[in-house]
């Protein structure tokens, strides 16, 4: 009986989780995470050897890009989405029209992003560039490599 109240707890906690997960992403690193932010920048700019007018300039072309607008009506509409697929009875119809809005809200926000990152690597030295383009494709092979648990978890119990 716990065993089972726990694996149900489990399983909500991680419906929950990939439902309020964020979609923002990172101009900067390229990834699909959200927007670097203190430590995060800190170590990117230790690791691309940025100067302190670069550090500011970087900053101030993410502040100047900041999407406040997009991120707030894109939670809104994951949320009306939620409501939608947790409702007692499913609407295929609204579901896919609620789903087609969150779609277009994260692909304005993913050129967006992709302005962005151009505007970024046009403060960095050729050299820094590449040690970017490095990083990207280490973490893009790190998270090739597998997919979250509980997918793994999924394949196993087939």
């Amino acid at each position: 009986m716990k065993t089972t109240i726990r694996t149900l707890a489990a399983a909500a906690a991680l419906i929950t989780a990939v439902s309020l997960a964020p979609t923002g992403a990172s101009a900067f690193m390229g990834d699909d995470g959200p927007p670097m932010a203190g430590r995060h920048f800190k170590r990117m700019a230790t690791e691309l050897g940025l100067s302190a007018q670069q550090q500011q300039d970087i900053k101030a072309v993410f502040q100047k890009e900041r999407p406040q607008l997009q991120m707030k009506q894109l939670m809104v509409e994951r949320r009306a989405l939620r409501t939608l697929i947790h409702a007692d009875t499913v609407d295929e119809a609204a579901i896919r029209a609620q789903s087609a809005k969150v779609e277009a809200i994260q692909a304005d926000l993913a050129v967006q992003r992709a302005l962005t990152g151009q505007q970024v690597r046009k403060l960095l030295t050729p050299e820094q560039a590449q040690k970017l383009k490095d990083f990207q494709a280490k973490m893009e092979s790190r998270h090739g490599k597998g997919g979250p648990r509980a997918m793994k978890c999924m394949d196993r119990d087939k």
